[in-house]
């Protein structure tokens, strides 16, 4: 039996984990492969990534969306905003989140629309985006937000607004908010 244990570790220690690779049938690698291409922004990357947006994974659309957001770059909404409306929630979770890491305020119409989304978690993301933005429109869809039915919405859009407006006197109400704001 001890014989076969310093064998069987270095076979263990031999066999690493996932590497990053774009044409691996693991999303996983593709995605770690996507990283790797976050400070090349070359066109023919820049034309993989958006490759990568159709990708059937969610987590290598979530990858590509990270990689677009940390160029900071505006032009880049195009490809962003039709992954609001993606199957998954991770996606249009990391799509508001990439809106306002492009710097693009031209998003802000779909995000207020992406506070009609069925997914709580996707909702919140898109009132963080909202309020990074601090514009009057987006703050008026604060004020609507408070009144969502699921509590750590309204409870999330109530707290942005305190923290954009600087009032923690305000109750946490649509009316009250829109009284608070005229």
């Amino acid at each position: 039996m001890r014989s076969f244990f310093w064998p069987a570790l270095l076979l263990l220690a031999a066999c690493g984990g996932p590497n990053a690779n774009l044409k691996s049938a693991d999303p996983y690698e593709r995605y770690l492969g996507e990283m790797e291409l976050k400070d090349r922004s070359d066109a023919a990357t820049t034309a993989e990534v958006v490759s990568l947006l159709e990708d059937p994974h969610f987590l290598v659309v979530v990858g590509a969306l990270e990689v677009l957001a940390s160029r900071g770059r505006p032009e880049y909404l195009q490809h962003v905003l039709p992954k609001l409306k993606h199957k998954h929630p991770f996606v249009r979770q990391a799509a508001c989140a990439a809106v306002v890491s492009l710097h693009a305020e031209e998003g802000i119409p779909d995000l207020i629309k992406t506070l009609q989304d069925p997914e709580p978690g996707v909702r919140r993301s898109a009132l963080k985006a909202l309020g990074a933005f601090g514009k009057p429109e987006a703050l008026r869809a604060l004020v609507e937000a408070v009144a969502d039915k699921e509590p750590s919405v309204s409870y999330m859009a109530h707290r942005l607004l305190c923290t954009a407006t600087k009032r923690e006197d305000v109750p946490q109400s649509r009316e009250a908010w829109a009284q608070a704001l005229k």
